[in-house]
């Protein structure tokens, strides 16, 4: 049968052309995003409770809901942070949970049936279990006109572009940030509410008697019984001063525009500000679905924006302030100069240690490998993403190794005077046993990697399959097309010193090594010393070495977290923020700073935690710089001097790393009296 593939040209030139087409074909239609989409085994339950204090809110609602959590087997630890109107639970399943949403259902089921013994007065809790993955783009809204800045009018921009961007195909989830919510606001004239004896319980209990969510009783008789509503909800200002509060003596109605001013107005306090360049604005975050190319789906987002952007007003700033899509395009950019480099230089080495010819063939092992990598992956479902392509560029050197052996051995049989089919028959069966076992050991040797349990092994595990699909990819194209172009283009009988035959020949180096072959031939023992020796000044030199799991990120980002006093109110927050928002302005490499006061900012990084919500003391920075060594340099000079010119508040400058996501090199939770627990 192999006698017949090399002896057929045709079938040799379908198979290289099928493995082309495949190859390019699975370059075209694989997902692309820029990081590996870990598991999410954290999930959130936020549950606001208005006025309540910090001690309240941990007796009442965050222990009863960390108890019921952890009934589920599945659930590794759970914690939770208490502050003053909101209780935020942290549940973390075990990291051989493999059926994330089947865990995350009966969560939910089990949160719903603690809900009725949660006390009065707090809002339905929110369970979160998709905070995991970065927005792929982030968009800001912001106030470019003349006069006063209108939140509201932004907000409202910013609900009609999150609703454009939901319809856009491929979309997986849009949130807003900064988006400051309104309400009608009845502002009651005491002098008139007393003087027509109400009071102002009385103006509240008839607007919340006159919402539509509200059940106006029922109708109980003989046979039947009916749920009485009212029609229409309260979506108006004129719907508020039209309630009727009251038919006096002489039959005319006393409405609450009579006792009060309603008007469209801001919620205040506000949950959360964002800050773009120091200025308040509206930021819209998209993310994308995990089985996509970010480069198509970007295309589609720039369209909907362009068309939104036609018919916003003039006075609505429309900016992109983070595009995942660059980062995705400058790796895939960097795969294929590392790939192109890559080849130039095994095809320069083997120019001169081989000959052209020989050199040529060994070289096209490079592409072809790399195509069958592609297609492998397609098939295995294994995205473009940073973990894949770095996979890739690792095995650039291991992909020709067969070929060179084969190729090789093929031209010393070829010198030998044998003809092609003979020459290649004879290699394959002397080779194929001994390439099969250093192919299977060095696949064995990334097996851990991939077989490693919980987030870790699912965010490296793409550089160990993309290593031993190359693996498989060199064992089979070495056997069959380099084997076949080696018979057919490999020259019998060339013993001659030409370049083109056999590269470069140094007398005097060959000398030398054929002597240094000799000698540790002849001393075993010996030589088994001096080679050995070399591992073991590697596991010295390892223990004079830093120890980190996972390498900090290349990226021209970082991020950094303000924390003030507990009782800090969100505008003490955001009027410290704007303080280092100035003192960055002043930095000649940042890009741009972007702050999110009262929650986390919106994930621009596969591995930052969202565990902030309703914290008026914190705020988070999202600053760019112009490149990745700027960020290193400015980080550590950053953290000193707020530490010394900010020692009232808690500012931590951090890089962005790589690996799953976690709070700090190092937690230490304190459970004080009042039974709040914190992290550092």
């Amino acid at each position: 049968m192999m006698a017949d593939y090399l002896r057929n040209g045709r079938i040799l030139g379908l198979t290289i052309a099928l493995l082309i087409v495949a190859g390019l074909s699975a370059l075209a239609t694989l997902p692309r995003t820029e990081d590996p989409r870990v598991m999410n085994r954290v999930a959130l339950v936020v549950t606001p409770f208005p006025g309540a204090t910090s001690e309240r809110v941990e007796a009442l609602v965050s222990e009863p809901i960390e108890n019921e959590m952890r009934r589920l087997p599945e659930v590794r630890n759970t914690w939770s942070v208490s502050r003053p109107g909101v209780s935020v639970v942290t549940i973390e399943l075990k990291d051989s949970v493999v059926a994330v949403d089947e865990v995350w259902s009966r969560a939910r089921d089990h949160l719903d049936d603690i809900v009725p013994e949660l006390p009065e007065g707090i809002v339905a809790p929110d369970f979160e279990d998709d905070r995991g993955y970065a927005y792929t783009v982030q968009i800001a809204l912001t106030w470019n006109g003349p006069g006063a800045m209108d939140l509201g009018i932004l907000g409202r921009y910013g609900k009609e572009l999150q609703t454009r961007l939901r319809g856009v195909p491929g979309t997986d989830l849009v949130e807003i940030y900064g988006d400051p919510e309104e309400e009608i606001l009845v502002e009651v004239d005491p002098e008139r509410l007393t003087s027509l004896g109400l009071s102002v319980e009385a103006v509240a209990a008839a607007v919340g008697a006159a919402d539509a969510k509200v059940s106006a009783g029922q109708l109980d008789n003989a046979h039947t019984r009916f749920q009485i509503e009212v029609a229409g909800e309260i979506d108006s200002e004129e719907r508020v001063r039209s309630i009727p509060l009251r038919v006096d003596r002489l039959g005319e109605t006393v409405h609450v525009r009579d006792v009060a001013e309603v008007r469209r107005a801001l919620k205040e306090p506000v949950s959360d500000i964002a800050l773009i360049e120091g200025e308040r604005g509206v930021v819209v975050a998209v993310r994308m679905l995990p089985d996509l190319r970010i480069d198509r789906w970007r295309e589609r987002v720039a369209s909907e924006l362009e068309a939104f952007r036609a018919t916003a007003a003039s006075n609505i700033g429309v900016s992109l302030i983070f595009d995942q899509s660059v980062y995705t395009s400058d790796r895939l950019g960097g795969l294929a100069f590392n790939v192109l480099l890559g080849f130039l230089i095994i095809l320069a080495v083997l120019f001169v240690t081989l000959g052209v010819r020989a050199a040529i063939i060994v070289a096209l092992a490079l592409p072809l490998t790399a195509l069958f990598t592609l297609a492998c992956m397609k098939y295995w479902g294994l995205p473009i993403h940073q973990m894949s392509v770095t996979g890739l560029v690792v095995a650039l050197g291991i992909m020709v190794d067969n070929a060179i052996v084969m190729v090789d051995t093929i031209k010393q049989r070829r010198e030998a005077g044998k003809r092609p089919l003979r020459a290649v028959v004879e290699a394959i069966a002397h080779l194929w046993l001994p390439l099969l076992g250093s192919t299977l050991t060095t696949i064995l040797a990334f097996a851990p990697i991939v077989l490693m349990p919980g987030p870790a092994g699912e965010f490296v595990g793409g550089i160990a399959l993309s290593v031993m699909f190359s693996l498989i990819g060199s064992y089979l194209i070495s056997h069959t097309i380099i084997a076949g172009l080696g018979a057919r283009f490999l020259r019998p009988g060339e013993k001659d010193r030409s370049l083109l035959a056999n590269g470069i020949r140094v007398d005097g180096l060959s000398r030398r090594f054929r002597a240094l072959l000799e000698l540790a031939l002849a001393r075993p023992r010996t030589t088994l010393l001096v080679t050995a020796l070399l591992p073991l000044l590697g596991f010295w030199g390892a223990t004079r070495m830093t120890e980190q799991f996972f390498p900090p990120s290349d990226r021209d980002m970082f991020q950094i977290e303000l924390r003030t006093a507990p009782q800090a109110s969100i505008e003490a927050t955001a009027a410290l923020t704007q303080q280092l928002a100035a003192r960055l302005a002043e930095e000649p490499d940042l890009v741009s700073q972007h702050w999110f006061v009262g929650r986390n900012a919106p994930s621009f990084y596969y591995n930052m935690l969202q565990r902030n919500d309703g914290a008026t003391n914190y705020a988070q920075g999202m600053i760019k710089v112009a490149d990745f060594r700027a960020a290193n340099r400015l980080i550590p000079s950053l953290q000193r001097e707020f530490d010394d010119h900010f020692p009232k508040a808690q500012i931590l400058v951090r890089k962005l790393e790589q690996g799953p996501p976690f709070n700090a090199p190092v937690e230490i939770r304190i459970y004080g009296p009042n039974l709040q627990r914190l992290a550092a």
